[in-house]
């Protein structure tokens, strides 16, 4: 399967598994969440009342956060294989332009993820940010590779050296967790935390024998588990 076959099944998977309902609410507490991390550990305000932030999505797929983003001030561009290849070519936008890049599972399926890292920080603005989220190896190791286009894990301190030696400052890794208290993502246990202390995942539904089982018995504090 090529890279644009790839694409397609990955949309077709999505609109199969979740509703309009579920996908958007999915969108909401994944914007939520990135408000939040910018707000608690950067100190960084996202909505402004008289200023757009532009946000570029790299590796946007079927563009599921393009609605909350705009919903919170926010100008949304978005890149995919459709568009571009994101391990060679040179983003289209101008050098400092952007204030926010995000990138959801996208830098773990490149050979070369240092050019998109590189394009990252000629785009952004000075003080502009990149939010990736990748599987952190340690915590899946066991299941990374059986993905095809699994190509470069990353730990937590690798995906720091890696930011760090192209220009990044102030970088931090947290837990890939959803809408949850900042003392989740603090500290040198918190992928532990995410990991170890909540057993079930944060979809709603458990799949079984390809029929949707809604899952609001399970509390919500038991909900959000991490790798």
């Amino acid at each position: 399967m090529d890279k644009q076959n790839y694409y397609k099944e990955l949309l077709k998977s999505r609109k199969e598994i979740l509703s309009l309902d579920e996908k958007t609410e999915l969108a909401k507490r994944e914007v939520k969440t990135i408000f939040f991390l910018l707000k608690n550990f950067y100190n960084y305000e996202i909505a402004l009342e008289n200023k757009k932030m532009k946000v570029l999505d790299l590796g946007c797929g079927d563009q599921f956060i393009k609605e909350s983003l705009e919903a919170n001030n926010c100008e949304y561009k978005g890149y995919d294989i459709q568009d571009l290849d994101l391990e060679k070519d040179k983003l289209p936008d101008s050098e400092d332009s952007i204030d926010i890049i995000v990138s959801l599972g996208l830098i773990e399926a490149l050979k070369n993820p240092t050019h998109l890292i590189k394009e990252s920080q000629r785009v952004l603005k000075k003080g502009g940010f990149l939010y990736i989220i990748t599987p952190n190896w340690k915590k899946d190791y066991k299941n990374f590779f059986n993905n095809y286009y699994h190509k470069t894990p990353f730990t937590p301190e690798s995906i720091e050296s890696a930011l760090k030696l192209n220009n990044f400052n102030d970088v931090k890794t947290f837990p890939g967790l959803r809408c949850k208290p900042k003392w989740y993502y603090s500290g040198p246990f918190r992928f532990e935390k995410a990991y170890y202390l909540l057993p079930f995942s944060g979809n709603n539904f458990l799949n079984y024998n390809q029929k949707k089982i809604k899952r609001n018995w399970i509390p919500e504090f038991l909900k959000g588990h991490s790798r």
